[in-house]
C-alpha cells in the first residue's frame, strides 16, 4: 500500500476554533489508520467509506476533541444513524502531521451524538 490514501479537503475556517494555524487543508489516510478502521469498524468502513469526502466537505458537526489536542470530531447524519470522523489537524509546528489525517471513523446513535455535544465545544453547526 502506498505512504496513504489521499481522502480530499477540509474548509480549514470551519475548524479555525480549534485551531488557527492548520497548515494544509488536504485529508489523508495512512496505512495504520485504514488497518484500525478494517480492524475495528470494518461494517462501517463498508457501508459508509464512499462518503467520507462528502462529510468532510458538508458535514453537520464540527466538534472540539477535548481528549486529543488540535483534534476534531466531524459528523454528520446519514441513513438512520450519524457517522463520526476522527480528524487530526495538521497544524504548525507539528512534526508528524503534515497533512490532516483521519484517525478513525464509526456510526454514532444519536443518544452518544448528544453526549458528545454536552462534552465536547460544538465549533460548528450546520443551520
Amino acid at each position: 500500500m502506498e505512504e496513504y490514501i489521499n481522502i480530499g479537503k477540509i474548509d480549514i475556517y470551519l475548524f479555525k476554533d480549534i485551531s488557527n494555524e492548520i497548515i494544509t487543508d488536504e485529508v489523508i489516510l495512512t496505512p495504520d489508520r485504514y488497518e484500525h478502521i478494517i480492524e475495528k469498524h470494518k461494517e462501517d468502513y463498508s457501508l459508509y467509506f464512499e462518503k467520507v469526502k462528502d462529510i468532510l466537505n458538508k458535514p453537520d458537526y464540527i466538534l472540539k476533541d477535548s481528549k486529543n489536542k488540535d483534534t476534531a470530531m466531524v459528523i454528520k447524519h446519514i441513513e438512520n444513524t450519524n457517522i463520526n470522523i476522527i480528524l487530526k489537524l495538521a497544524v504548525k509546528n507539528d512534526k508528524k502531521h503534515n497533512k490532516n489525517s483521519i484517525m478513525t471513523f464509526y456510526r454514532i446513535r444519536d443518544k452518544n451524538l448528544k453526549k458528545l455535544i454536552e462534552k465536547n465545544k460544538s465549533i460548528y453547526k450546520n443551520e
